[in-house]
């Protein structure tokens, strides 16, 4: 939910272009933190494929192994 802004006089010591400014700053902050955490997503879930995969071809082989000796 946006904020509703009105065109009144502001008072104190930032202007309103430094309000503004700020905000943009704030969203785009949040947009770069978004796609971190996405991308630490992505990269957690390359890592454990690549580890259920390496599992499995070690059983697989060592299955095949005992087939052979036995």
């Amino acid at each position: 939910m946006k904020p509703t802004y009105t065109n009144t006089i502001e008072r104190g010591i930032l202007t309103s272009a430094y309000k503004r400014e700020i905000r943009e700053n704030i969203a785009n902050s949040k947009r770069v933190t978004l796609s971190k955490m996405k991308s630490i997503i992505d990269r957690h879930h390359e890592k454990v494929q690549s580890q259920t995969g390496t599992i499995l071809q070690v059983s697989l082989f060592a299955f095949a192994l005992i087939l052979i000796i036995a």
